[in-house]
């Protein structure tokens, strides 16, 4: 990016979290980072914007970043009455109206775990809500160890599908990513393309077709994502598409 040149805004959306008497929203530094680190400016979404004043705020940024999160869609959302015992229904709001404003106005969003499962539910789609008792499944669940260098150490491989633009972007077919997470995609909502898949049939990584950037992947990018070549093509691919909406 050339001296003076205006940095794609990205929005970040939080979290809701009790802590002690509180009621606070969070991001992990990792998403706010990497943002940076690939020379975007992150702004946070809190779930307090609604209606007229998300739509202005959307209308200034240049793209959207979901994170993960230990918070998970809200069953209802896809049909499905079981209960979780972690849920965020503020996010869920914001997200999905986050995620209708995006694919009308073509603004590029990025979507990781908790992003890409509210992605898909968001526009139709639903969940296994624990892949872990599917037969045949691979270990996907996030390893208990307080080592971030082992909880996010590579866990299973990937198979990126031919067109895949990930295929393109690493000239690769297949790849080895970490894996963090209880959920995952049941039925692929309409209109999203399949970027890859684990081992077991999963679906990984998806897009949504005739969009710049409406790309989702289940795994943790935003970890080392300025030394993994996986996360550099993701972020740089994502930063990119915001700073051409930027000059549209």
């Amino acid at each position: 990016m050339s001296q003076g040149e205006k940095k794609p805004l990205i929005g970040v959306i939080t979290c809701h979290k009790p802590q002690g008497l509180y009621q606070v929203q969070t991001v992990n530094e990792f998403y706010l980072n990497a943002i940076t680190d690939f020379g975007a400016a992150p702004i946070i979404l809190p779930h307090q914007l609604q209606g007229e004043s998300l739509e202005a705020v959307l209308s200034q940024l240049d793209g959207v970043l979901l994170t993960g999160s230990h918070s998970n869609v809200e069953p209802r959302l896809y049909g499905a009455s079981h209960s979780e015992p972690r849920l965020d229904p503020g996010r869920d709001q914001l997200a999905f109206a986050i995620v209708a404003y995006a694919k009308q106005h073509d603004l590029p969003v990025l979507g990781i775990c908790r992003g890409f499962q509210e992605m898909n539910v968001a526009l139709g789609g639903s969940l296994h809500h624990k892949v872990y008792q599917l037969g045949g499944c691979v270990e996907h669940r996030e390893p208990e160890n307080d080592d971030f260098a082992l909880k996010y150490a590579e866990q299973h491989s990937l198979t990126l599908e031919p067109l895949s633009w990930l295929g393109q972007w690493l000239d690769s077919d297949s790849i080895m990513v970490n894996s963090l997470h209880n959920q995952g995609v049941n039925r692929l909502a309409e209109g999203l393309v399949v970027e890859a898949k684990a081992e077991d049939g999963l679906i990984e990584a998806y897009r949504l077709q005739d969009h710049p950037f409406f790309y989702a992947v289940q795994w943790h990018p935003e970890w080392q994502a300025t030394t993994q070549p996986i996360s550099q093509a993701i972020f740089s691919q994502f930063v990119t598409a915001a700073a051409a909406h930027v000059s549209e």
